[in-house]
């Protein structure tokens, strides 16, 4: 019974043990089916040995082409195939780990010394994106494989190819390509919006210079160019910099957005952009620590931002902001892009290793279209500012016809009002002409009735005096200037009507340039021009008297003199002892505030100096 029991059970073993060798080894000849569906798997907490795992491990088969554990920090994963050489020659194969930012990636073999690579082992840049391991099978050599994968930092997700030497050198080459093209896209629109900013001086393009670098420095690191040509002390900070370089991705898209879709005037909006903005900061201090490291909390915090800041640039284009439109198209590729990366970052999907170029396609589509918003921006604004300069001249036109009208208006009025002025003026002047001529028929009057010489002589005088300011009303009443007076022909007249007083011989000189002074500057030396001339004639014993006026303008003040051919007198003698002479110094000093000399050779000489 127990011989039977002991068959039974190596019959079933036959028949079992190459179904699961089946699951576990791949044929190197016939590499049909992803070496992820051939392989076995474990995930170890506990960090073991590789003795250890070989010994007390129990994997599981896996049924998908790509692992995805998400951020792993206390997690080894190994995997476990077999590869077998079914043919006659030797076989060289390239075992490629599709994920660039795996850390610690160690081939083991039982009887070999284990292989290490991975970001944590590059002393030098890689010539590949990701991590190789190249391998050598004799023919009909049958060989086991363990894969260690460990990652801190990044998410813990891969995917296994075994390629022959030559297609691994076509797709490495044409991925490299793809990735190339694409990152010198992004490089030109740098440069170009760079030269934007230098010819236009304006604050968008500097943010947005600032979101295009950190656009190429996130996903230079996340394709592996980065890993590719950067020194190795590089590569080793960088790959602990996840937190500080999502939020400082985020950080930049916040400030560009905010400058771009000019968020100040939506206040609501522009304060949670704010907060995002300070939430960025506090992670990079708080979760970027390495006792401290949570990427998680990061990658959250941009998938939300991802989301609200397509629901402002739309909320804000619904408001009439056109130049909002293009910027909603642009950041709607970015938004599908970033939310695959985001969420293959966080473990919930592995489609990123299908679709390793999909991100840095739409990152570059997405700013080309940001670029071409900047010239459908331009364009709205200069439309804008020619809708309103044109509204502008047109507003200014209608005021200026509006103040046209009323200038037209108040220069109608003006004019009225200073015809008006005008007509009352000179009434005043006539009727001031009018009564100064009665006053002086009045004393001419009184002179004829009086037979006393002296006061005949003191009428004679006073008749004077009157005439004298007289004339000047005389000369208002015909002339349209009604300010001032031309000094020549009111002297002249002047001085004719004198001498027509006199019995004596009189003859005049004058030498008057074109002064014209105000009213009643004009009267008071009307008055000193009567006094002088009739004291001239009036003490002059001689049987012609000359009398030579002249007035002139120096250095700003008017100069009167006055010469006759008399013997003269002292200016403070006749100032005591004669009435006109106390008249002149007091019209000089006090109402011309002049100056008055007088000069005593052969002739009789005075001069007057005064400002207007």
């Amino acid at each position: 019974m127990k011989k039977t029991s002991y068959l039974f059970t190596f019959i079933l073993l036959l028949l079992f043990l190459p179904l699961s060798l089946a699951h576990a080894t791949m044929d190197v000849k016939n590499m049909n089916r992803p070496l992820f569906l051939s392989s076995k798997i474990y995930v170890d907490k506990s960090d073991k040995t590789f003795k250890e795992i070989v010994k007390s491990a129990k994997f599981t088969p896996f049924n998908e082409k790509e692992i995805n554990l998400g951020f792993t920090r206390n997690t080894t994963l190994w995997i476990y195939f077999t590869l077998y050489n079914s043919g006659e020659k030797k076989e060289t194969k390239i075992l490629q780990i599709r994920n660039p930012l795996l850390e610690d990636v160690s081939l083991y073999k039982k009887t070999q010394k284990p292989q290490h690579k991975g970001t944590l082992y590059q002393s030098i840049p890689r010539d590949e994106l990701h991590t190789i391991f190249e391998i050598t099978l004799q023919p009909k050599e049958l060989q086991e494989y363990y894969l260690k994968v460990r990652n801190t930092t990044t998410a813990l997700r891969l995917s296994i190819r075994l390629k022959d030497k030559l297609d691994y050198l076509k797709d490495e080459y044409h991925e490299q390509n793809i990735i190339f093209i694409f990152l010198s896209i992004l490089g030109l629109l740098f440069l170009y919006n760079f030269v934007l900013y230098l010819y236009t001086k304006e604050r968008v393009y500097i943010f947005y210079l600032l979101y295009l670098f950190a656009l190429l420095f996130q996903q230079s690191t996340y394709l592996g160019i980065t890993q590719m040509f950067a020194p190795s002390w590089f590569v080793y900070y960088d790959n602990l910099a996840v937190v500080f370089k999502v939020n400082f991705l985020f950080i930049s898209a916040v400030l560009f957005a905010k400058s771009f879709l000019q968020t100040q005037r939506y206040e609501k909006i522009n304060k949670i952009y704010n907060a995002i903005l300070l939430l960025g900061l506090i992670e990079i201090l708080l979760f970027g620590l390495p006792w401290f490291y949570l990427p998680e909390v990061s990658i959250v915090t941009a998938l939300f931002f991802i989301y609200f800041n397509m629901y402002a640039a739309i909320y804000i284009y619904r408001q009439g902001e056109k130049e909002a439109r293009f910027f909603v198209l642009g950041w709607a590729f970015q938004l599908v892009g970033f939310t695959l990366m985001i969420l293959d970052g966080l473990g919930f999907t592995s489609i990123m290793g299908e679709l390793t170029d999909i991100v840095i396609f739409l990152t570059a589509l997405e700013a080309i279209v940001l670029s071409l918003a900047f010239i459908d921006r331009y364009s709205i604004f200069k439309k804008e500012k020619e809708r309103l300069n044109t509204s502008l001249m047109q507003e200014l036109q209608k005021r200026q016809e509006i103040v046209e009208l009323e200038v037209q208006k108040a220069t109608v009025k003006l004019k009225t009002s200073l015809k008006n002025e005008k007509n009352l003026l000179k009434e005043l002047h006539h009727r001031s002409k009018n009564n100064l001529q009665l006053i002086l028929s009045l004393v001419r009057m009184q002179e004829d009735e009086t037979e006393n010489k002296a006061l005949r002589l003191g009428l004679q005088e006073l008749d004077g005096r009157i005439n004298s300011i007289a004339k000047i009303y005389t000369m208002l009443d015909i002339k349209e200037d009604l300010q001032r007076i031309d000094m020549a022909a009111y002297i002249e007249e002047l001085c004719e009507d004198i001498k027509a007083l006199s019995q004596k011989n009189v003859t005049y000189e004058y030498d008057i340039r074109n002064i014209l002074l105000p009213l009643r500057s004009a009267g008071y030396v009307g008055l000193i021009v009567n006094e002088l001339v009739t004291n001239t004639i009036k003490y002059v014993q001689k049987e012609q008297i000359r009398i030579h006026i002249k007035m002139y303008k120096k250095e700003g003040r008017y100069v009167l003199r006055l010469q006759d051919n008399g013997t003269g007198f002292s200016l403070d003698d006749a100032a005591k002892e004669h009435l006109g002479m106390k008249l002149i110094v007091a019209l000089v000093q006090n109402q011309l505030h002049g100056t008055l000399t007088l000069q005593k050779d052969s002739d009789f000489n005075i001069t007057i100096r005064f400002s207007e």
